[in-house]
């Protein structure tokens, strides 16, 4: 049938005036405290829009082309947002979904089940034996009072029937000794708490309590498919068996005969009425006596072709067919709804009002209301790209279309005014809305007027005809017109007077972009080189702020009720002057959360959000955020992009012209973008719940291998790398959702989690630490709830308490062999002569000066501080911490010195072990973050006891001046192994320095400053190269590199 192109028109004018109206009704209503007794409070849900703007759909096409006769595509009313294999899921061909309790969508496949917070997938084994088409939501027979999710299957080890129950995370099987010849196909959870089995055979069991019934297969029972099972609105209950339709009554089933016999029949539940019935011809719903026909279905969505069928929250009935794609009958009109694929299988209404679809091949989809429409050539405009958007006083939208001239919007009809009209055609530019109820219109071949009573004239004003090349124009409270022209000038149109602004007027400003006007009617201008001016009577005065040359243009001005002002640039984001005040303002850009810097336009909603236009595309940020960061409270903001969750393409703004974005009296912003209008509702944009989320630890990894966890969990001293999963519950806009995360004991900050929702944490060394989050939903308030988890990295032993006290032992006893020994030594080399007189008195000095230095003043302490315990009891635990503090620099250098010559430390592995626990150590002390890179795998080949130990000291004298000089908070340690070198690189954030100016020489210690030059001679004794240098960001980078593998096996 032909839809006359007037028809589509009709539709489209009454379908979207009843929209806006709904939309603000809902929200009007959700704002009451009380309730009409004969109506029903409205859910705010995004189904109870999307079933509203289906019934609005079809009664504009009833009323514009008549009765239907068969399905229809439905107006794109609703947002389609698809899943695929390549976004997480096991398969594309799917078999169930389902929502749990805890609110988590549950997606099973024929061999994988996973489980979706809007964002992530994760994984889930199937537990064999399980038949996941059969996924349900039960309640827990163990407790009578949990939901749980189920799956029907036999136990494969001892093939015992019965159903396996999603537990704490992990099924458990519950055997049903009563069906064990039966296996069990499908569950079906009742309304008074009691759980229904069927089997293939057509037997059923019923578990209600600890109290369980049989019901065997009918002997005249043909077909062996599983019963189906349906309640209706009073909670009675219905099987299908076959082609045998019963009904529970007392505690028996009761064979309802139909009017004729029916070769094959599907059931659907109802909570508003009696339960529906499918034949291979028609719809047909139980009115409490008999079976009336709703309609007739069209050929291939019968009961033979269905898959699957749901009534959702307000009694509109979704059918899922198996090649006809998904159905919405409302009343008795029948509409097709498109979904990612035709073969739909499964279909679930989640808690948030969002309907899942899920189809064989065609992956996960989900439908909730369209917030966002984008007009364009498809839509009846000429061209997709628009300059400039406005709303006249009587409520029309009038669009400066590039090659389709003045397009007006009028009760959702586009009309193309100019061509339509005969206008002369030309390239409309700007256009704006006048007081006085007149629009003005700028193009290439002049300026003209039109009035939104009668805008089917318009009319020349030769006064402004010489104006050529308008990319900005302006209409003040009181009536002023103001046009920015080029190249450099600002003109006024008053009273039919037309007065220009230069330099002697005080503009000397280059190509105006941005006019607004503040709450004492000055006009204030932004140009294209970052200069700010503002009216002063009949002159212009310029408007000084800090770092305005790093700007490039000013694009947009506003001014917030509270007297804030923001500027929109193409360099730097967003400029924000709290209060007004013009000396502090703040930068927000791309580093603090904006998807990009350059900001074509800027409106605010009626929901406390700020949306932005920008080339990167249409955003908005919870106005909550800005006021944070424009306080110095934070130094981040969440800003959500619209795109694919959105059902939008990548869209760009380019702001050539001004206005380029309006929002309209009903409360919906305009936006003009290259790939056409973009009309947004943010009334259908708000949360569906103003809670923040409650974010979950999923999973835990250490190694790559999984381990499971409760509130806590340990690792060994040799762990590498642990990583966390976390998960923050949101299925109607994911992309909102913000969640932070501070290890105590570890980040000194809380940290920005990114869209992985994934932790990685590298070699975290011995210690407790505790996992805290916070969640939101992009409303700038933040959860508050408990720790997640708690991690214990246990220490090595040789950090055991016990290894301690050994090794204080065993110093002291090796210190007292040693100076017994060289005791010895120094009175058998006094009595030998020898021909090396000069080499031996140099030995003897060595030794001397060691022994002296190290382990004699050490054991001097020791001794000392031990008289010390003995005598005062009072500060018998200070002193010894004391003797820890001594014998653990002991146990270090003995430590140091056991690893360098021990042969089984001679390899890569034990390097990089070794220097990463001494870095953790040394700047962990020091209060200085410390991050270590290395490769997972590290190669066995031998590592020249020499070669490590310089370089093992070279690492040593670089963090010791990394600590003592450089002013750094975080070091960041990258090993890497190649064909023919070892490389170290460390980097810090601190004060760098420059390589080309030599040292300051302090007269108390001349030798100091020689670090530098130690490390390089050090490299060089193992024919390697040392380099220092500053790096990209600041601070310094120190780089080691020995020869690999040549050197380290000489």
């Amino acid at each position: 049938m032909t839809v006359p192109e007037k028809g589509h028109g009709v539709m489209s004018s009454i379908l979207m005036t009843n929209l806006r109206r709904y939309s603000r009704t809902a929200i009007a209503r959700r704002r009451q405290t009380s309730f009409i007794a004969s109506v029903p409070p409205p859910l705010p849900r995004p189904i109870a829009r999307l079933s509203a703007l289906l019934f609005l759909g079809v009664v504009a096409l009833t009323r514009g082309v008549g009765s239907l006769a068969a399905a229809v595509p439905i107006p794109n009313e609703y947002t389609l947002r698809e899943w695929h294999e390549t976004d997480g899921l096991p398969s594309d061909e799917l078999t169930a979904v389902q929502q749990d309790a805890q609110g988590f969508l549950w997606i099973a496949s024929g061999s994988a089940l996973v489980r979706f917070d809007g964002a992530v997938f994760e994984p889930s084994e199937i537990p064999p034996g399980g038949i996941p088409r059969g996924l349900a939501r039960i309640r827990d027979t163990t407790d009578g009072k949990s939901d749980e999710l189920a799956i029907p299957g036999t136990l494969s080890t001892t093939h015992a029937t019965g159903y396996f129950i999603l537990h704490e995370d992990h099924f458990r099987f519950e055997p049903e000794s009563e069906l064990n010849a039966h296996p069990v196909q499908t569950i079906f959870a009742g309304h008074d708490g009691s759980l229904w089995f069927g089997c293939e055979d057509g037997t059923v069991l019923r578990q209600r309590a600890s109290e369980k019934q049989l019901f065997e297969s009918p002997a005249n029972l043909v077909s062996k498919k599983a019963p189906a099972f349906a309640t209706d609105k009073e909670g009675q209950l219905w099987i299908l068996r076959g082609n045998r339709l019963e009904r529970l009554q007392g505690e028996q089933f009761v064979e309802v005969v139909l009017a004729r016999p029916e070769p094959e029949l599907r059931i659907a539940s109802s909570a508003t009425g009696g339960i529906w019935l499918f034949t291979r011809a028609a719809l047909w719903r139980w009115s409490g006596k008999a079976f009336e026909e709703v309609r007739k279905l069209p050929d291939r969505q019968g009961a033979h072709f269905i898959q699957t069928a749901l009534e959702d929250s307000h009694g509109y009935l979704w059918v899922g067919t198996r090649s006809q794609g998904l159905f919405r009958i409302i009343g008795r009109d029948i509409l097709h709804v498109p979904t990612s694929s035709e073969y739909v299988v499964a279909l679930c209404e989640d808690s948030e009002g969002n309907l899942w679809v899920a189809c064989n091949g065609g992956g996960l989809s989900r439908l909730r209301p369209r917030a966002h429409r984008l007009l364009d050539r498809s839509s009846g405009l000429k061209d997709n790209f628009s300059y400039t958007v406005a709303e006249d006083a009587m409520g029309a939208v009038w669009l400066a279309n590039r090659d389709g001239g003045m397009v007006r919007i009028a009760n959702g009809v586009i009309d193309p005014v100019s061509t339509r009209t005969g206008w002369r055609e030309f390239s409309a530019m700007s256009v704006y809305p006048s007081p006085d109820g007149h629009i003005w219109m700028t193009s290439g071949i002049g300026e003209f007027r039109t009035d939104a009573t009668n805008p089917e004239t318009a009319t020349r004003i030769p006064a402004l005809s010489a104006l050529r090349n308008i990319r900005s124009t302006f209409v003040a409270r009181n009536g002023d017109y103001w046009l920015a022209v080029d190249p450099d000038r600002v003109v006024r149109w008053r009273a039919n007077q037309l007065t220009t602004f230069g330099p002697p007027e005080g503009f000397d400003g280059h190509e105006v972009r941005a006019f607004a006007e503040d709450s004492a009617g000055r006009i204030w201008l932004g140009a294209a080189d970052g200069r700010l001016f503002r009216s002063n009577g009949d002159r212009f005065e310029k408007v000084s702020f800090p770092n305005s040359d790093t700007c490039g243009s000013l694009q947009v001005i506003r001014f917030e009720s509270d007297g804030t002002i923001l500027l929109g640039t193409t360099r730097r984001g967003v400029v924000i002057f709290p209060a007004g005040d013009l000396s502090r303002p703040r930068m927000l850009d791309s580093s603090h959360g904006l998807p990009g810097n350059n900001i074509t336009q800027i409106l605010q909603d009626d929901f406390d959000r700020t949306w932005f236009a920008s080339r990167t595309g249409v955003f908005w940020i919870h106005s909550s955020y800005l006021r944070d960061f424009a306080s110095g409270r934070t130094e981040d903001v969440h800003a959500v992009l619209l795109g694919r969750d959105d059902d939008l393409p990548d869209l760009t703004c380019l702001g050539l012209f001004q206005p380029a974005a309006w929002k309209a009296h009903d409360g919906t912003l305009w936006f003009a973008t290259r790939r056409g209008m973009l009309h947004a509702d943010p009334a259908l944009v708000t949360p569906s719940t103003e809670a923040p989320p409650p974010v979950a630890v999923t999973a835990v990894v250490c190694d790559g291998h999984a381990r499971s966890f409760d509130t806590a969990v340990k690792f060994p001293s040799v762990v590498r790398k642990i990583q966390l999963r976390l998960s923050a519950l949101n299925l109607s806009a994911a992309q909102s959702v913000q969640v932070r995360y501070r290890l105590d004991n570890f980040d000194p900050d809380w940290l920005i989690l990114d869209h992985t929702r994934t932790i990685t944490y590298p070699r975290l060394p011995p210690g407790r630490y505790t996992l805290s989050t916070m969640g939101s939903n992009g409303n700038g308030s933040w959860s508050s709830q408990p720790a997640l988890l708690t991690m214990v990295v246990t220490p090595p032993w040789w950090q055991a308490l016990w290894f301690r006290v050994a090794v204080v032992l065993g110093s002291i006893a090796l210190v007292g062999a040693v100076v017994r020994h060289w005791s010895h030594r120094r009175l058998r080399l006094r009595l030998e002569r020898s021909e090396s007189a000069h080499s031996i008195e140099r030995e003897r000095t060595r030794i001397a000066r060691n022994i002296h230095d190290d382990l004699g003043a050490s054991l001097t302490r020791i001794s000392l501080l031990t008289q010390s315990a003995r005598q005062d009891d009072s500060a018998h635990s200070t002193t010894l911490d004391k003797i820890h503090d001594v014998t653990r620099s002991i146990t270090r250098s003995m430590d140091e010195i056991v690893w360098a010559v021990n042969p089984e430390q001679d390899n890569p592995e034990s390097l990089v072990y070794y220097v990463g626990n001494f870095a953790q150590a040394l700047l962990g002390a020091a209060g200085i973050r410390c991050r270590l890179e290395s490769p997972d795998a590290l190669p066995s080949t031998p590592l020249n006891s020499n070669v490590r130990y310089h370089l093992f000291l070279g690492c040593k004298e670089a963090l010791n001046n990394i600590v003592k000089h450089a002013h750094a908070t975080e070091v960041t340690i990258r090993i890497s192994i190649g064909h023919d070198a070892l490389k170290i690189t460390i980097a810090d954030n601190g004060r760098g320095f420059d390589p080309q100016q030599p040292p300051a020489v302090n007269p108390l210690r001349p030798h100091a400053g020689n670090g530098l030059r130690n490390l390089e001679k050090r490299l060089a004794e193992i024919r390697g190269t040392c380099t220092i240098g500053p790096g990209p960001g600041g601070g310094t980078i120190v780089t080691l590199v020995a020869p690999w593998p040549a050197v380290a096996r000489e």
